[in-house]
C-alpha cells in the first residue's frame, strides 16, 4: 500500500509568500508539522494499491485541451483542533470555484477503483468525514472540501495566541494560472514526484 497525494502548485510570487511565513513560524515556534513540505493546494491524500496501476491511469493518455484555472489566495485562517495533526493548521484560503471542485471529484471517482481503505485512518469523530473516507479513500471532498494553502499546523499554543490572531485578520490578493496536477509518493515526512497530469 502506498500513500500519494494530487497536488496544485503555484508560481513564485505566491510560493514566496508561503515559505516566509513559515520561516516566520519556524523562527518563532520552532520545528512544526508541514513546515518542511512542499508549498501545494492538496486535492487528495490517498492509499492505493500499486503505483503502477496509478500510472496506468494517467501516463501517455491523451487529454483534450482545456484553458488554465485562475487560483486566487485571499486571506488568513486556522483550522482550530485539526482531527489530522491535533494542532492549529495555519492555512491561506484558496477562493473556491466550481471548476476546482469538479477536478477534485472527477479525480477521485477516475481513481476510486484503485485505492486502499485502511480502517487505522478511519478516525474522525466527525461521522461525514468517516463516510467520505470509506466512499473515497479522502475525507475532505465536495461541499466540505475547503481549498486552501497550508503554512504549518502548530502545536502546543492557545487559540488566542498573538500570531495566531493577526495571522486571522491578515489579507492577501494574489493569483496566478494553473494547468496541471501533480502526483507525489508520501513516506513519513518526504514527497516523492511522481508524474504530472497536464490540462486535468
Amino acid at each position: 500500500m502506498h500513500k500519494i497525494a494530487a497536488f496544485i502548485e503555484f508560481d513564485k510570487k505566491i510560493e514566496d509568500k508561503i515559505l516566509f511565513q513559515k520561516k516566520i513560524i519556524k523562527k518563532k515556534y520552532g520545528k512544526q508539522i508541514y513546515l518542511n513540505h512542499p508549498v501545494h493546494l492538496t486535492l487528495f491524500t490517498l492509499n492505493i494499491k500499486k503505483i503502477s496501476e496509478l500510472k496506468k491511469v494517467y501516463v501517455n493518455k491523451d487529454y483534450r485541451q482545456r484553458k488554465p484555472i485562475l487560483i486566487r489566495v485571499t486571506k488568513g485562517d486556522v483550522f482550530f483542533n485539526d482531527p489530522i495533526t491535533n494542532g492549529h493548521t495555519i492555512f491561506y484560503h484558496i477562493q473556491k470555484n466550481d471548476k476546482l471542485n469538479k477536478i477534485q471529484i472527477k479525480h477521485l471517482r477516475k481513481i476510486n477503483n484503485k485505492i486502499e481503505i485502511s480502517k487505522k485512518e478511519n478516525y474522525f469523530k466527525i461521522p461525514i468525514l468517516n463516510s467520505n473516507y470509506e466512499k473515497f479513500g479522502f475525507p475532505f471532498w465536495g461541499k466540505i472540501w475547503i481549498p486552501h494553502v497550508t503554512i504549518a499546523s502548530i502545536r502546543g499554543v492557545k487559540k488566542n495566541d498573538n500570531y495566531i490572531k493577526k495571522f486571522k485578520l491578515s489579507k492577501v490578493n494574489l493569483e496566478c494560472q494553473i494547468n496541471k496536477i501533480k502526483f507525489y509518493k508520501i513516506k513519513n515526512d518526504k514527497h516523492q514526484f511522481l508524474f504530472s497530469v497536464k490540462n486535468f
